[in-house]
């Protein structure tokens, strides 16, 4: 390789297993949430039917994450550090659309989260759709949440990051205050 230039083929290590795998490089800029996974850990995260097992792998990410299926664009699991983060127990999140684990005021209307008239232009349900439509990742993305705890609003700033692995979304909350 010349010096200065990029590997097609960077050499990773896998969140879950630590073994050493590699991928072409444009690939490794969708390990956003997850830093990577082997194919391997990815079959069996993404083949599981356990949410133990899916949980279980999130926890090894050190960071609030929740996991989304597609259809219905709901959390499937998440793990202990949003469990935390957003005061809440893993029944008050999973199969709960992301709005409502957020406390987003627009979950709580008549059409609910991400059909109300002000989620159509939300940047958080749009990373969501897009890693699950195109399988891109996105980085940082924020946005100004009203939020609905013990009886007051307040806006929160929102910034997430996403990553797809095989049918599941995995939504990092990287700020939430």
């Amino acid at each position: 390789m010349i010096s200065g230039e990029k590997s097609s083929m960077p050499q990773l290590f896998c969140r879950w297993c630590q073994v050493e795998f590699t991928v072409p490089y444009e690939q490794s800029a969708n390990f956003i949430v997850t830093g990577g996974s082997c194919t391997s850990c990815s079959n069996q995260f993404s083949m599981s039917n356990s949410t133990t097992t899916i949980r279980a792998l999130v926890e090894a990410i050190d960071a609030p994450i929740l996991v989304l299926q597609s259809d219905p664009r709901q959390v499937y699991t998440a793990n202990q550090r949003a469990c935390e983060l957003f005061d809440k127990d893993i029944s008050q999140i999973e199969g709960f659309r992301g709005g409502q684990v957020f406390n987003c005021i627009h979950s709580f209307t008549e059409l609910g989260c991400g059909k109300d008239v002000n989620c159509e232009d939300c940047k958080i349900k749009g990373a969501i759709v897009d890693t699950f439509n195109t399988g891109n990742s996105f980085t940082n993305v924020k946005r100004t949440l009203d939020v609905k705890k013990a009886e007051k609003t307040a806006p929160y700033l929102l910034e997430i990051s996403t990553e797809k692995i095989g049918n599941l979304a995995l939504v990092r909350i990287n700020k939430y205050q």
